[in-house]
């Protein structure tokens, strides 16, 4: 007859081994997954790099759309306009969709915003080609005044960037470049 505190296939005064991780295997699996985050993080960068350049694209494309739709459906000017513009990275900082009620093409205090964006990381540069500061859509959805505008949406990361063109009609036209510095 077997004991009734024993388990079968043990020794007498054996401890049973407690549940877990002994040190050695938590180590070792600590360098391993050290090792493996060393050799994946200039991907992982490179990655968060583009998908943040892919988002600044989408949100220009996206405010100039609101934009255009907002004037159309308002009766009255909206603009779009850089909050602090520095030359070569005008809309890098940011910019508000507004009711531009005075026509002038600018905001100005006491203009309805109706979207603000917020600025982007430091290696994200939006500029206009042209350096305009602010795009302007009249009541019938058309640029006031009717010239195409460039955007150039560029990463001091990597050379491959996006151009916006903003054409009189109104429309917005993503496409890749490579023209970035």
């Amino acid at each position: 007859m077997q004991h009734p505190f024993r388990f079968p296939g043990r020794r007498a005064g054996a401890r049973p081994r407690a549940p877990g991780f002994s040190l050695v295997e938590m180590l070792t699996t600590m360098s391993i997954l050290a090792i493996l985050l060393v050799i994946a993080s200039p991907g992982l960068a490179s990655l968060t790099s583009a998908n943040a350049l892919s988002s600044a694209q989408g949100d220009l494309a996206s405010a100039m759309m609101l934009a255009r739709g907002e004037a159309m459906k308002r009766g009255v000017p909206v603009g779009v306009a850089a909050t602090a513009p520095v030359a070569g990275a005008e809309f890098s900082a940011g910019w508000n969709v507004f009711v531009d009620t005075n026509g002038n093409g600018r905001y100005d205090v006491g203009e309805t915003i109706v979207r603000q964006q917020a600025a982007y990381r430091r290696d994200i540069h939006l500029s206009t080609t042209s350096g305009a500061t602010a795009v302007s859509f009249s009541p019938r959805g058309y640029l006031a005044p009717t010239t195409l505008v460039t955007f150039m949406v560029c990463s001091s990361a990597t050379t491959k960037g996006y151009r916006v063109l903003v054409e009189p009609v109104g429309l917005a036209d993503v496409a890749d470049s490579t023209s970035c510095p």
